[in-house]
């Protein structure tokens, strides 16, 4: 008889690896499915996924991090210090998720891995050695490649990452750089010693070579932000990045996380994050199907899903469009022409940016719940919590001018931080 496991991940970037670990800590009989290779490449990492992987112990043992370093970027006529954020080597953090899923219980094997069928009896999962494994749920997480064979995908221009090594100044200070040229724009990340790793977004059809865009690009951008002269050294890591949303299905059988579920645009930055992030919703679908069976949940389930999905890749998009809209300097470029309306025409933030309460499906205590959500000038989509604290709750007592102290006895010392809460979010961020 074939063994049907709980759950079976096929990927193991952050998204897979981390959906695994966690199946695994729930003690869910969990098969994780990767090829185990990868391009060597270099990527960065946001400061909250950075406190949210070391808070839960993820980053225990893990050498492949250096940072945080600070980011400048050249979009404005004046360079501006943004955010810093940490870099990483890609293949290396991959390599120590899947370890750690694999040290909380998930069995790891090496390849690659389709979905063949889905019935009464399960996910029937084809593996490229011809083998068959079955499972009650299946999380994908391939990346881009899970779009091959979608039609009606909401895709932006076809779009490149053209990256690699360059030899650089060994006395260069450490940091990163964001420069936008008429052809794209480049992410410059000089953490080491006479190294610089340089991503090249740009359109995927060119006039040249890839080898030659590139050091067209490193070229332009360095003369723009007065950098010092980098290389290009080593072979070149080619790779799709055009921010795509595929149809939502709403099989829950088979639950797509990371960006098999929606490749953002990588202007937005933290694509990283939004993969976790992913694995995380993914994780209270599983629990919450797993706890309350039935219409109701999977009702739930498939809105959470679905209106996640839109708003995250909404957003992305609607970020990377307001960049390329903030283009001076080569703002008749083709690249930031065909860029400048995707995805829509619509603000990045609604007209009315007042306070207002509405209602969604939130993760509480780790399950799906309908609840009071607290929508924001900053935080449009909405907060359910400041913290442990219902935001909707805080929001109201505080427009019925409650004392402090009586909310402080009510939630607690955190409570003291309301009014600051609420300041920082009246705002837009953009």
């Amino acid at each position: 008889m074939t063994q049907t496991h709980d759950l079976i991940v096929l990927g193991g970037g952050p998204a897979g690896a981390v959906a695994a670990w966690l199946a695994a800590r729930d003690g869910l009989d969990i098969v994780l499915i990767d090829p185990c290779t990868a391009e060597d490449r270099i990527e960065g990492m946001s400061p909250r996924l950075h406190r949210w992987l070391d808070g839960q112990g993820l980053l225990a043992g893990f050498a492949g991090l250096v940072g945080p370093l600070s980011r400048i970027s050249h979009w404005a006529a004046q360079p501006t210090n943004g955010n810093a954020e940490w870099i990483v080597h890609r293949p290396a953090l991959d390599t120590h998720l899947r370890q750690a899923a694999v040290a909380a219980g998930a069995r790891l094997i090496p390849g690659t891995a389709r979905v063949e069928a889905t019935g009464p009896e399960g996910v029937t999962i084809h593996l490229d050695g011809g083998a068959r494994l079955t499972a009650r749920q299946v999380f994908d997480a391939r990346g881009r490649k899970a779009h091959a064979g979608i039609r009606d995908m909401r895709r932006a221009p076809a779009t490149l990452s053209i990256s690699g090594w360059a030899a650089a100044d060994r006395a260069a200070p450490r940091g990163v750089r964001v420069v936008p040229i008429a052809q794209g724009w480049l992410w410059i990340a000089q953490g080491w010693p006479g190294r610089a790793w340089v991503q090249f977004v740009t359109d995927a059809q060119g006039d040249a070579p890839p080898g030659a865009r590139f050091a067209a690009a490193i070229a332009a951008a360095t003369e723009t932000a007065s950098l010092p002269a980098l290389q290009p050294e080593g072979p070149l890591v080619i790779r799709d990045c055009a921010p795509a949303l595929p149809p939502f299905t709403g099989d829950l059988a088979v639950l797509t996380i990371g960006d098999a579920a929606a490749a953002g645009d990588p202007l937005s930055g933290h694509g990283q994050f939004w993969a976790v992030s992913g694995a995380l919703s993914a994780t209270a679908v599983r629990r919450s199907l797993a706890a309350r069976p039935g219409p109701e949940t999977e009702a739930l389930a498939r809105r959470f899903l679905a209106d996640r999905l839109t708003e995250t890749f909404l957003h992305q998009a609607r970020v990377g469009r307001e960049f390329a809209r903030q283009v001076a300097d080569h703002a008749d470029a083709p690249f930031w022409v065909r860029r400048r309306d995707f995805p829509d025409d619509l603000p990045l933030h609604p007209q009315d940016n007042g306070f207002r309460i509405d209602r969604a499906v939130v993760v509480a205590d780790n399950l799906l719940e309908e609840r009071e959500i607290l929508r924001t000038p900053a935080t449009p989509a909405g907060i359910a919590w400041f913290g442990s604290i219902p935001a909707a709750e805080a929001w109201r007592a505080l427009q019925d001018r409650v004392p402090l102290p009586d909310l402080v006895a009510r939630w607690g010392k955190a409570a003291e931080h309301l009014p600051d809460f609420l300041m920082q979010e009246a705002a837009p961020p953009y």
